[in-house]
């Protein structure tokens, strides 16, 4: 074995190609903080690098329908561990048709106001529009863009209607053994990962806690009792 491939490191988890796109899954898993123990997944309670962190499976999707080089076309995706389960589900359960789609956008706004977003769809549908059953009845699209970001008022952002402007897009068609292998082994890999991450973040999450209503119940106890 070549020993520059021996020595090669990488996260993706998995893959599925065909002889116009190739969809990969990537671990960006990242465990919470101890304030947070038991969620186990950051969900931007710190920041690195001026960016709240988030526990994420990265999807790409590459086309080279149209070749490779300057003509390959690469998109990503971020979604959370609970949404790369519950895709699974949808398989498991036997769903034939079945439709969902999510939007982010991000980062500080440029020259002229816009941020970076993202848009993910999935479906599946059995049939072709000619009524003829699908042997790849699953689609997974991606488009990577730019928008307009406005402020809730919870404080969080969203996308303004209309304001998302496409740059690039991918696609790529999977039969329901291609989908399930991709999101199965995702899934166990999270699993793992939790196993893994549990075991140190809890006990120390579980001691600082402990030793956090220690410490109050001394002050509450050394306390000068209330003169009325």
């Amino acid at each position: 074995m070549n020993e520059t491939y021996q020595n090669r490191i990488t996260d993706q988890i998995c893959k599925i190609q065909n002889d116009r796109a190739l969809i990969a899954f990537y671990d960006r898993l990242r465990y919470a903080p101890l304030g947070n123990y038991a969620q186990l997944h950051a969900k931007g309670e710190y920041q690195e690098n001026g960016h709240k962190v988030h526990s994420l499976i990265c999807i790409t999707i590459q086309d080279y329908s149209n070749g490779t080089g300057d003509r390959n076309i690469i998109t990503r995706f971020n979604l959370a561990p609970e949404q790369i389960q519950f895709l699974l589900t949808r398989i498991t359960s036997g769903f034939q048709e079945f439709e969902w789609s999510q939007s982010k956008i991000y980062g500080n706004p440029d020259q002229n106001g816009y941020s970076t977003a993202q848009m993910f769809y999935i479906s599946r549908h059995p049939y072709d529009s000619k009524g003829q059953p699908m042997k790849s009845p699953w689609k997974i699209q991606i488009v990577n863009g730019k928008g307009i970001k406005a402020q809730n008022k919870n404080g969080g952002s969203y996308m303004q209607p209309r304001s998302f402007q496409s740059e690039k897009t991918t696609a790529i068609q999977l039969t329901d053994m291609d989908l399930f292998t991709l999101l199965k082994r995702t899934d166990s890999y999270i699993s793992n990962w939790e196993t893994v991450i549990a075991a140190s973040l809890i006990n120390n999450g579980k001691r600082m806690l402990a030793d956090q209503q220690n410490s109050q119940m001394q002050q509450t106890a050394q306390a000068p009792p209330y003169a009325a």
